[in-house]
């Protein structure tokens, strides 16, 4: 079987254990930053320097900030970036073992920046992975059809052969749902109302219940 996976929200949260997050230089709320960072073209490799990365988001949010400040919010998402996707869950991790114990192929399908990028061969989800396919680097982002096909050509499957996993935002469910994957709506982080999705777990570890009598 041939999993797809969205990275945030799915596989890690976006909760560092250490780092405060880099919004407190600026006083607006993790909604109005997160839609900077969608607008910001850093998704589609638009910008991919680290600091015209935060400078751009800065820019959208309507703040303006001396350059030791943007300087200090770069550093700050960085090692916040870093920190979540090397701090993994366990039990998120025995799952994708067990997938990959019983021959499953794994594919990664991120909206991403580059800062979010940098530091996937750190974390021990890379090495579980046959592919990862991170938007900024293929300059395409779900529910973009083309990153879903480019990610099961990477994978030499159709995309009938395809189960895509996420928490469902950024209409990635309908997205990979259009191409003719299967999808599953992971509730573990993150339970929000969304459609697409053929089934749904509230447990990560659940997933290795879905489809297992049958051959794709």
């Amino acid at each position: 079987m041939t999993w797809c996976f969205d990275l945030f929200f799915t596989l890690v949260t976006t909760q560092s254990h250490v780092y405060v997050h880099e919004i407190e230089y600026l006083g607006i709320t993790p909604e109005e930053w997160e839609r900077c960072v969608t607008d910001s073209g850093a998704f589609v490799g638009r910008v991919t320097e680290p600091l015209d990365i935060v400078r751009e988001f800065v820019r959208l949010s309507g703040k303006q900030v001396e350059r030791d400040v943007l300087e200090a919010m770069c550093e700050r998402r960085i090692a916040r970036v870093r920190d979540i996707v090397t701090q993994v869950r366990p039990e998120i991790l025995e799952t994708l073992r067990a997938l990959k114990r019983r021959g499953d192929r794994l594919c990664l399908v991120s909206n991403a920046d580059a800062i979010d990028a940098m530091h996937w061969a750190d974390s021990p989800l890379a090495p579980l992975f046959d592919e990862a396919v991170f938007s900024c680097q293929v300059h395409m982002e779900k529910p973009d059809p083309g990153i879903y096909l480019l990610a099961s050509r990477r994978m030499g499957a159709a995309p009938g052969d395809c189960v895509f996993v996420g928490d469902g935002g950024s209409d990635e469910l309908m997205g990979a749902k259009r191409v003719g994957m299967r999808t599953v709506q992971a509730r573990h982080f993150v339970r929000r109302e969304v459609g697409g999705a053929d089934c749904r777990v509230e447990r990560f570890g659940d997933v290795l219940d879905l489809f297992a009598s049958q051959e794709m």
